[in-house]
């Protein structure tokens, strides 16, 4: 999935999150490899090619009334406020036998996995409390599905509701009417929840990172009263409140409110992994330092900048780190300022502050010069919330994808893949059936290199030295892509 529609009639859109939604999809068979893709048929799309101009707001684009309505018409239309967008451009996954793209918000949509068309408009509001979900959930063996979102609590206080869809049923009902409402985690602020773009799951518990970067309710709230505000223009930093981890059981669901773990200021839009070891809990992120929200660097006036105004503008930019937090489930009876961690192949610790609150420090797994290790992957069927090795990412140069690396998250060794003029995808790996090492498999990652005589290609390389393996060359222009799946 990715933005693919960047202008409409004579109206752009300003952020990469913004373009219209696209959907790829290379198949794979009998030595074959065919490329389609087709745009969602989003009310988002549909209205904006209908009228020929942009009229759902976006992630970094406001869209304001109808030119050619009168001025009575336009003055009304500014009060209707914002219509939450169905653009769903972030991912794709499966709920029950279903595929759907989804973004950040209430909206999801069913599209057929074999055609590509678009099916149907779900609003999971409908269903579930909550204002949105993440566009990573977490899913276990048997198809069920987990994930987080903000909602409103007691006192019309915000919280964070963690939910369970199940997975496929026997009488073929939808597993969406039967999703429920796990457990809710308590906001450190009642009027501005943080931005979340996924979390952690082991086998008995979930961890949620709470980060300094806000959505600020009440500038939302308004935006529905007075159009030309867009989604970027509520969010803001807590440049105080560093940022916390929240823990809670699977089963039975319950909040450890107890467990007041907390660190320094950063931004994370993805976890690695996360997984229970002799009384501890591991947490692997791709983290950015500070508070200031990373979003803002990717409008598409930075991204299109020549390199070196690029690189000068990104010097500004948080720091990218992947760090391992180590966070203790045992935390009483023990004494100040000792460190907690007991765990001999990390340097991560956890101290007890007089506060009651555990101050955790990190262990640095990877980190360069504006060099980022993001979209990580992992041998997820066999390593989710497990204790695992390997990582594998995509490397960001100044925000640039232009190479593919594999991280050992106990050694530190990287392997990369790398080649001139080339940007791959997030890399999605796919395991060798009945493997029985956990590299042992391949990754796939759609790669555009402009100016080619075939200018994308579908890359496929070996997951233990990122040796290339294939690729199948397409003669068409693909633009970026954000987040996949394989399917068998």
């Amino acid at each position: 999935m990715g933005p693919g529609l960047f202008e409409v009639g004579a109206e752009p859109f300003y952020h990469l999150f913004d373009g219209q939604a696209l959907i790829h999809k290379f198949d794979l068979k009998n030595g074959h490899v065919t490329y389609y893709r087709k745009f969602l048929k989003t009310d988002a799309y549909v209205r904006a090619m209908t009228e020929k101009r942009v009229v759902i707001t976006e992630f970094g684009t406001a869209a304001y009334p109808d030119p050619c309505k009168n001025i009575f018409s336009r003055f009304f239309t500014y009060f209707k406020g914002m219509e939450v967008t169905d653009n769903c451009v972030v991912n794709i996954y499966p709920i029950g036998e279903e595929f759907y793209a989804v973004t950040e918000t209430n909206y999801i949509t069913k599209v057929d996995p074999d055609s590509l068309e678009t099916l149907k408009k779900v609003d999971l509001c409908s269903y579930l409390s909550v204002n949105g979900v993440t566009a990573h959930p977490h899913a276990e063996a048997d198809g069920t599905v987990y994930n987080i979102g903000n909602c409103f609590g007691k006192n019309m206080s915000l919280a964070y509701n963690i939910v369970k869809i199940p997975p496929a049923q026997k009488d073929k009902s939808d597993p969406l009417e039967k999703s429920q409402v796990l457990v809710q985690l308590p906001s450190s602020e009642r009027f501005k929840p943080s931005y979340i773009h996924s979390f952690g799951m082991t086998d008995n518990y979930f961890v949620f990172v709470e980060q300094p970067v806000k959505i600020n309710l009440l500038r939302f709230l308004s935006s529905w009263t007075i159009r030309g505000t867009n989604y970027m223009d509520c969010f803001e930093s807590n440049d105080t409140m560093g940022t916390w981890f929240h823990l809670a059981s699977k089963d039975p669901a319950g909040y450890l409110s107890d467990h007041k773990f907390r660190t320094s200021a950063f931004n994370l839009f993805h976890h690695i992994n996360t997984y229970e070891d002799d009384g501890f809990i591991v947490v692997d992120l791709c983290t950015w330092k500070g508070h200031e929200f990373v979003y803002k660097y990717l409008y598409l006036a930075n991204l299109r900048a020549e390199w070196e105004e690029l690189k000068k503008a990104m010097m500004s930019a948080p720091q990218p780190e992947v760090r391992r937090y180590v966070l203790p489930l045992d935390i009483h009876r023990e004494e100040q300022g000792k460190n907690l961690v007991s765990l001999s192949y990390t340097t991560a610790t956890a101290a007890l502050h007089g506060d009651g609150t555990i101050w955790l420090e990190p262990e640095v797994l990877f980190s360069g010069p504006r060099q980022a290790f993001e979209f990580p992957q992992i041998n997820y069927s066999r390593c989710c919330g497990k204790n695992y090795h390997f990582a594998y990412g995509l490397g960001l140069n100044h925000f640039i994808p232009d190479r593919i690396v594999k991280l050992n998250v106990r050694t530190k060794e990287t392997w990369v893949w790398q080649e001139d003029e080339c940007y791959p995808s997030e890399p999605v790996f796919v395991p060798t059936p009945g493997a029985t090492e956990e590299d042992d498999g391949v990754l796939l990652s759609i790669v555009i290199k402009p100016g080619a005589e075939r200018p994308g290609f579908l890359l496929v390389l070996d997951a233990r030295e990122l040796g290339e393996l294939a690729r199948a060359e397409v003669n068409a222009i693909i633009p970026v892509t954000l987040h996949g799946m394989y399917k068998p």
